[in-house]
């Protein structure tokens, strides 16, 4: 779990951590039964409130990795709240599966539909070897400036964005 003051992602690992947050741990280094419990009940009401009034968010590390996975590639709005990187600190920049479907656009590129129903276009106007199929392997990988590289089995990428 992680809680999240505001709109700064905050980790235990980090000393940006959501002052509510910090009370309920500095709890544990009471040797007094009593007090420790009137410190947790103290702690424990303030970070409720602080959640209710929406001051701290509380996630699901596994359920943000889900979404960081379901969302790669999409255009964010500055106001989205950031990327929140895994335990290792890195952020997601390499995305695996499998081709369910590709098909050629009206312009000449084509479109992509991966497995986990992500759906990606080619921007580039790169041509293809051989046609990808369904159930070839995929890399989409994040490239510069912002831009992403697709590559089908074992042909060169192809320049592609994120479709809604």
């Amino acid at each position: 779990m992680t809680c999240v003051p505001g709109t700064a992602w905050a980790d235990p690992a980090i000393a940006d951590r959501s002052g509510v947050a910090d009370a309920v741990i500095r709890c544990r280094a009471i040797t007094n039964d009593k007090e420790r419990l009137k410190c947790f009940d103290a702690a424990a009401g303030a970070l409720n409130g602080a959640i209710a009034a929406r001051q701290v968010v509380v996630v699901d590390r596994a359920k943000v990795e889900a979404e960081r996975r379901a969302r790669f590639g999409e255009r964010r709005r500055a106001a989205d709240l950031p990327t929140l990187q895994d335990a290792d600190g890195n952020r997601l920049d390499t995305l695996t599966g499998k081709l369910a479907q590709a098909a050629r656009t009206s312009d000449g590129n084509w479109s992509f539909t991966l497995a986990d129903g992500s759906r990606w276009v080619q921007t580039d106007g790169q041509t293809f070897a051989v046609a990808p199929r369904a159930g070839e392997p995929v890399v989409v990988k994040r490239a510069a400036l912002g831009t992403y590289k697709l590559t089908v089995g074992r042909q060169p990428g192809v320049r592609v964005r994120r479709r809604a």
